[in-house]
C-alpha cells in the first residue's frame, strides 16, 4: 500500500510529539526542583535576606532552554525591594550571580543593590511628600499621588510641581521611567473627581502636561451616564443620523477641576446588513466627526455643546488640542 503526503506528516507529527515528551522527562526540571535549587541560591548567598514568589516556567526562545524559569525575588524586611530574575534551574544552586539575559544588563546581585537604592530615594521622598499632606505609591509607569486633606487646584498643582522637583534630583532611569509617566491623583473625599496627570521629559527636563479623568476611578461611571447621556439626547434633536463611535478622549481644566472638555467620534447609523456589507471591501473608517462637550462636573450640566464634521481623521490628542485653544 502506497504512503500518502498526509500519513508522512502525521507520522512525523507523532514523532516530534513523542521526542518532545521523551526530552521533557529526561532533561526538564519540575517547577518543584526550580523552587528547591532558587531557595538554594538564595539561601547560600543571602541568608534569610530574600524570598521568592510567583516562580513559573520561562521557556526562552533565543536559548531554547527547557529548564529556564522566572521568579519575584524580594526583600523580607522591606518587600517594596523586588526585581525579577530569569534564570536556568539546572544552575542556579551552585552560582554566586545570575547575569542578565541582555548584553549590557545588570546581573542579578547588581540588580538588588540598585533597588536599594531606588527604594531608599523614594523613601526620603515620601517623607517629604507626606509632611504636605500626600501620601505616595510608586508602581510600573504611575506614580499614585493621595491627598490628604482638601486642596485647591492651585495648591494641589504646587504639590505636584514639588514632588517633580525632587523626582528630578534623582537618577530617574534607575527607578524605570525613562521618557514619560503618569501621576494618579487621588482625593480623599468628594471635592473632586480622580485624575491622570501625565509627565514628559522636554530637553532633558520633566513637564506637567494635560490633565484627564481617571477612566478607572469608581467615580468615573457617574460622570461617564451623565455625559453620554446628554451627548445622545443633543444628537437625538440636532443630528439624527448620527450615533457616537465609543472613542473619547477627556482634558481637565487646570484651574477648575470641575470643568471637563469630552470630545467622542461619531459615525453615520447603519443597518446590521450595511455593517456586514461594508467588511466584505475594503475597510473605510465609519467616524465622520466628533461631538465636544464642555462639562461642569459639579453642576452636572453641559456648558458647551456641538458637532464638528471632519473632513480627515485626527486623532483624540490633536482634537481635544484644537478643542483646548477654544474652550479653556
Amino acid at each position: 500500500m502506497d504512503i500518502g503526503f498526509k500519513e508522512i506528516v502525521i507520522g512525523i507529527l507523532v514523532l516530534l510529539v513523542v521526542l518532545f515528551y521523551t526530552l521533557k522527562y529526561k532533561y526538564m526540571l519540575s517547577e518543584k526542583m526550580a523552587t528547591k535549587n532558587l531557595n538554594a541560591f538564595l539561601n547560600a548567598n543571602y541568608g534569610t535576606t530574600l524570598k521568592h514568589k510567583d516562580l513559573y516556567r520561562f521557556f526562552n526562545t533565543a536559548t531554547m532552554n527547557p529548564n529556564c524559569f522566572k521568579a519575584v525575588i524580594y526583600e523580607v524586611e522591606n518587600p517594596k525591594i523586588e526585581m525579577y530574575l530569569t534564570f536556568d534551574a539546572g544552575k542556579i544552586a551552585d552560582q554566586k550571580d545570575v547575569k542578565s539575559m541582555y548584553p549590557d544588563g545588570l546581573s542579578f546581585h547588581q540588580s538588588y543593590m540598585q533597588k536599594q537604592e531606588v527604594v531608599a530615594s523614594q523613601a526620603v521622598i515620601e517623607d517629604k511628600m507626606l509632611a504636605l499632606g500626600v501620601s505616595l505609591k510608586w508602581s510600573y509607569d504611575v506614580v499614585e499621588l493621595v491627598f490628604d486633606e482638601e486642596y485647591s487646584e492651585t495648591e494641589i498643582a504646587q504639590k505636584e510641581q514639588y514632588f517633580l522637583d525632587l523626582f528630578s534630583k534623582e537618577d530617574t532611569d534607575k527607578f524605570g521611567y525613562y521618557h514619560s509617566f503618569n501621576l494618579k491623583l487621588m482625593f480623599l473625599n468628594d471635592t473632586y473627581a480622580g485624575l491622570i496627570h501625565h509627565i514628559e521629559k522636554e530637553h532633558s527636563e520633566w513637564v506637567l502636561k494635560d490633565i484627564k479623568l481617571n477612566k478607572d476611578e469608581v467615580g468615573f461611571k457617574s460622570i461617564d451616564e451623565y455625559v453620554k447621556t446628554t451627548i445622545h439626547r443633543y444628537l437625538k434633536e440636532t443630528q439624527p443620523k448620527l450615533i457616537l463611535s465609543n472613542y473619547f478622549g477627556t482634558l481637565v481644566n487646570k484651574s477648575d477641576f470641575n470643568r471637563v472638555i469630552w470630545v467622542e467620534y461619531t459615525e453615520n447609523k447603519r443597518t446590521k446588513r450595511e455593517i456586514e456589507e461594508a467588511k466584505k471591501g475594503v475597510y473605510v473608517s465609519p467616524i465622520n466627526g466628533y461631538v465636544v462637550l464642555y462639562w461642569n462636573i459639579y453642576k452636572k450640566q453641559a456648558q458647551h455643546i456641538a458637532f464638528v464634521p471632519l473632513k480627515e481623521h485626527l486623532t483624540r490628542a490633536e482634537i481635544l488640542e484644537i478643542e483646548k485653544e477654544k474652550l479653556l
